[in-house]
């Protein structure tokens, strides 16, 4: 299948639950519930993997986003379309995603589902350059501060993304570096998946 405007993708209820197929290019006109899946890639130092889009794309050229992000085809599930689009746009066919968690937002009078993998991932990459201008792997507090001085502008989805990452490891819980898990810190010291 291949990624346009025309793809057909699953309308949602606001419980995440398919209700009906839609175009793509009309979803947000008709102000449809629908789904994407966004894939931060880490190195080994713990920096993210930013990709900032082509000035030639529809919507948020030349911002700032996640090192991975698309839409789910129609009937395809959130773990099928990140592992496609991990290939379609970096070039990378096999890497270890963990599903991190899924969260919600508003795009446009539509509530966007998105659900968030982590991996770690070195590269190399091969990307297409009318979809993505560059990449940059950055520590996570520096994307931050780069995008709340307006040295970055970042996509709406990205700037809900790492408050989404954030709160799950404020709220007691850690990305393991070996294995990626979220894991819930314990007062003891002990680790409960």
């Amino acid at each position: 299948m291949l990624v346009s405007e025309d793809m057909l993708i699953d309308t949602v209820d606001a419980q995440d639950v398919p209700s009906g197929v839609i175009r793509r290019s009309e979803a947000l006109p008709a102000h449809a519930n629908f789904r994407v899946v966004h894939v931060f890639l880490f190195n080994r130092r713990n920096d993210l993997l930013i990709q900032q889009l082509s000035p030639s794309r529809g919507r948020h050229p030349g911002q700032w986003g996640s090192s991975v992000a698309g839409y789910l085809f129609a009937g395809e599930s959130y773990a099928e379309a990140a592992q496609r689009r991990v290939f379609q746009e970096l070039g990378v066919r096999q890497v270890d995603l963990h599903d991190y968690g899924k969260t919600a937002m508003n795009d446009e009078g539509c509530k966007k589902f998105i659900s968030l993998f982590v991996a770690t991932c070195e590269g190399p990459f091969e990307f297409d350059r009318e979809h993505i201008a560059q990449l940059e792997f950055l520590p996570v507090d520096a994307i931050k501060s780069l995008g709340e001085r307006g040295e970055r502008i970042l996509t709406p989805t990205f700037v809900h993304l790492p408050q989404f990452y954030r709160m799950w490891v404020s709220g007691g819980y850690r990305r393991d570096s070996t294995t990626l898990k979220c894991v819930k810190r314990q007062p003891s010291g002990a680790v409960l998946t």
